[in-house]
């Protein structure tokens, strides 16, 4: 009973709600005929299924009761076969009285006589009705691992609860495992999913992880592609939290610097470009013969530029605590950090803006996230 009532905790549920049979069947309203059933006498072969509902509902609390002659009635009167009809309905009648056996989570012997009688009574097959009880019992029992591990944490008792719930309920080991391993392996993704969310991963995130899946007894392993995401997630934590990372520098830095990051990068500024030439001026029309005309006037050239973002050089980029240095095939340049007013990302490279001079755009396309989150943290820094 402990069981039934620590799941019926997390279900919401009143642990003694619908033990009895009194009202799990409703009786329902006969449809009336339309004007040919009328004319001819004959009744709607969907009151059937609603009489044998109804036949239901007015014997729940002893439904022993029914018996085969009754169905028969029913059936001569709207000349049908249930066996060959409305099974959906059948087995919904069917399933109700299962679910409310299933009550206490556990079916006894009074219950398998009462089951199998309404499985005669409905004449459903035995395929069907171990269907129903299959998918049933299976639902309670997914329901109740659900709750046990959705704190993260299995405890001793709540295995001990569930292997007693597997026996009662007549689950074989390797289908109650494998509703164990789909059920954990779900919940688990959701803490997953809540650590990277803001797509960072601390140490004590991952931590957690790993200690949640000893827990439920699943393996911390992910694959290459997740595992790549991981990486990236920790590292943008790392660039935020913890000391920058530091690379080999190949070019002579200063004794005080320290570099954090380098990549090939094409280095823009914005040019005006000509685009068109327009001419301005009076102007007049001389007419030379009927119909043509010759336009004269002062030509002058009004030249309509617009600013494009044009390749200065390219070569490598190198970010350091102190300044921004591109060592480029046509020359070389230094930004220092105290400089830049704001950046801006972008799928394709960064746009540097300075306080003074032309701004930069820095053309790259790998790890542009690394390189903006590193200079955003030396930025504030200063």
């Amino acid at each position: 009973m402990y069981i039934f009532v620590y799941i019926c905790k997390y279900l919401n549920q009143n642990p003694y709600k619908n033990i009895n049979l009194s009202d799990i069947y409703q009786t329902k309203d006969l449809k009336k005929p339309n004007f040919l059933q009328k004319v001819f006498g004959k009744n709607s072969i969907e009151n059937s299924i609603i009489e044998l509902n109804n036949l239901f509902a007015l014997n729940q609390k002893d439904l022993n009761k029914i018996s085969p002659d009754q169905i028969t009635e029913i059936e001569e009167r709207y000349k049908i076969n249930f066996k060959n009809k409305f099974k959906e309905n059948r087995i919904e009648l069917y399933k109700i009285l299962l679910q409310n056996c299933l009550m206490d989570l556990k079916l006894d012997n009074s219950d398998v006589e009462l089951l199998n009688h309404i499985k005669d009574i409905l004449k459903l097959d035995r395929s069907d009705a171990d269907s129903v009880l299959k998918l049933e019992v299976e639902k309670l029992y997914k329901q109740a691992v659900k709750n046990a591990v959705q704190d993260g944490k299995l405890e001793d008792i709540e295995k001990e609860e569930l292997l007693q719930l597997q026996r009662d309920l007549s689950i074989n080991d390797d289908v109650a495992n494998d509703i164990y391993q789909k059920t954990v392996t779900d919940i688990y993704q959701v803490f997953v999913n809540d650590a990277i969310a803001d797509e960072r991963l601390s140490p004590d995130e991952e931590t957690r992880l790993k200690e949640i899946a000893l827990s439920l007894g699943i393996d911390y392993k992910i694959d290459s592609k997740s595992r790549e995401t991981f990486d990236r997630y920790k590292l943008y934590w790392k660039i935020e939290n913890a000391e920058l990372p530091e690379v080999t520098s190949d070019i002579s830095i200063q004794k005080s610097e320290k570099l954090h990051f380098k990549t090939y990068v094409n280095w823009l500024e914005k040019r005006a470009v000509t685009k068109r030439i327009n001419y301005r001026g009076p102007t007049a029309r001389l007419k030379i013969v009927k119909g043509v005309y010759y336009r004269v006037g002062s030509i002058s050239p009004q030249r309509i530029s617009e600013d494009e973002w044009l390749k200065i050089d390219s070569g490598k980029i190198y970010l350091t605590n102190k300044r921004l240095i591109f060592m480029g095939s046509k020359g070389n340049k230094t930004i220092p950090l105290t400089k830049i007013l704001d950046i801006k990302a972008y799928k394709n490279g960064v746009d540097i803006m300075k306080d003074t001079g032309k701004s930069p755009f820095l053309e790259f396309s790998s790890e542009v996230d690394i390189f903006t989150l590193i200079l955003i943290r030396l930025l504030n820094e200063e």
